[in-house]
């Protein structure tokens, strides 16, 4: 990624956070993160994920040991098992925020009952909200506009591409900009700003607890922004402060929710969605 033109701390944290996503956003990641809480042999992993194939599985097991995540414990030749880090335990907490903004923000899929006829909503895995909400930042660029937009308040795509790729063609933000907006995470009002929807702002606590996860910090906020920002932006930050200080606690997952449902296949496509929603 260019160099960053936000402010030297902010730059430091964004980075870090961008590398944490590019070892928990692949596809089925969190599934296999979420399945390691005790000690498991590769054969029950792999049966918790029945459609995905060996070529498929062992390649992101051994990505997730590289990045410090999973620990593979070989007691005999023929007793392996894998279970998570101390690193990877302390993520679990943090994917919960995604799981929450998920089920909030997120449009539930719908199947039709064979009798009735009727349309209802699809029951859906907590790990399939959290994959679906990682897809939707995941996409280079994404998180550091959505980023610079929390920082800044609204902004037009020229400040935004001195912002966030101060290296690179002026243009070359358009497209990023173009799918977030798709995605109803950045809207444009009609003077040709860029703001977060409300979808977008609400993905701020689940970017406060990657930050102080990437960062090693003790605490579920990130250190004080250096100011610099605007007086839209400075109210914005007091005002999901006071959420975070009311909002209770994200509820932590029961086992049997994490694959009780099977995943299918669907668009991760979001049209913005008016007031507070987004649809996929």
């Amino acid at each position: 990624m260019p160099a960053s033109g936000l402010p030297a701390p902010v730059s430091s944290d964004l980075a870090l956070v961008v590398q944490a996503l590019g070892a928990i956003a692949p596809r089925w990641n969190a599934w296999v993160l979420m399945s390691l809480t005790q000690p498991t042999r590769y054969s029950d992993l792999k049966a918790t994920m029945p459609w995905m194939a060996d070529g498929q599985l062992h390649p992101k097991v051994r990505d997730l040991q590289a990045a410090g995540l999973v620990r593979r414990t070989e007691h005999s030749r023929n007793h392996v098992v894998y279970t998570l880090t101390d690193r990877g335990a302390a993520l679990l907490p943090v994917l919960d925020h995604f799981a929450v903004w998920g089920t909030t923000h997120l449009e539930r899929p719908t199947v039709k009952d064979p009798v009735t006829k009727e349309t209802t909503p699809r029951p859906v895995a907590k790990a399939e909200e959290i994959e679906d909400a990682l897809a939707l930042i995941s996409p280079r660029h994404a998180t550091a506009i959505l980023w610079a937009l929390r920082d800044r308040g609204a902004a037009t795509a020229a400040a935004l591409a001195t912002s966030v790729l101060p290296d690179a063609s002026p243009t070359s933000i358009y497209q990023p900009l173009r799918r977030l907006s798709d995605k109803g995470l950045v809207t444009r009002d009609r003077e040709g700003r860029f703001t977060l929807t409300a979808a977008g702002r609400a993905l701020n606590p689940s970017y406060q607890a990657l930050t102080a996860w990437a960062t090693g910090r003790t605490s579920a906020r990130p250190a004080a922004r250096p100011s610099a920002v605007s007086t839209q932006a400075a109210s914005q930050a007091k005002a999901e402060d006071a959420v975070l200080r009311t909002t209770p606690a994200a509820p932590t997952w029961k086992s049997g929710d994490l694959f009780s449902h099977p995943p299918v296949a669907r668009p991760v496509k979001v049209p913005a969605a008016p007031a507070g929603g987004m649809r996929r």
